[in-house]
């Protein structure tokens, strides 16, 4: 991510849910809404689990297009990033959404990411539940 972008807070797929379905601690997220970011891997996430929760694509596609954040693609140079995370048993979302948190803030649910974090030298992540 860019120096502009680094400081955009960035939302994992549980944060996008929470928004999406005003699960507890959507009311912080929204707050941040309009300046934050979400990886492009993340979304397919949400999109996913939308699907698999009985929407249709087209439905989820709205919904998710509804909430006008600001999707960041995941590059071939990022794809080394999210490896520094795989020997600690953590999913393909979480570590992308840990790489894209490296120089920023990140918001999510997950507090067993908290640990991995500090060891990743990610200082700036929060929990909206």
């Amino acid at each position: 991510m860019s120096s502009k972008q680094a400081n955009k807070p960035v939302f994992d797929a549980s944060a996008v849910i929470a928004l999406l379905k005003r699960e507890t601690g959507w009311e912080q997220l929204q707050q941040l809404q309009s300046d934050a970011a979400v990886n492009a891997v993340n979304v397919a996430e949400v999109l996913t689990k939308l699907v698999n929760r009985g929407m249709t694509h087209a439905a989820a596609q709205t919904a998710f297009n509804a909430l006008y954040l600001d999707v960041k693609s995941f590059e071939p140079a990022m794809a080394l990033a999210p490896v520094q995370f795989a020997a600690k048993d953590i999913a393909l979302g979480d570590r992308c959404f840990l790489a894209s948190c490296i120089n920023g803030s990140g918001w999510t649910s997950d507090h067993d990411l908290r640990e991995v974090a500090e060891k990743a030298g990610i200082p700036d992540l929060h929990f909206f539940r």
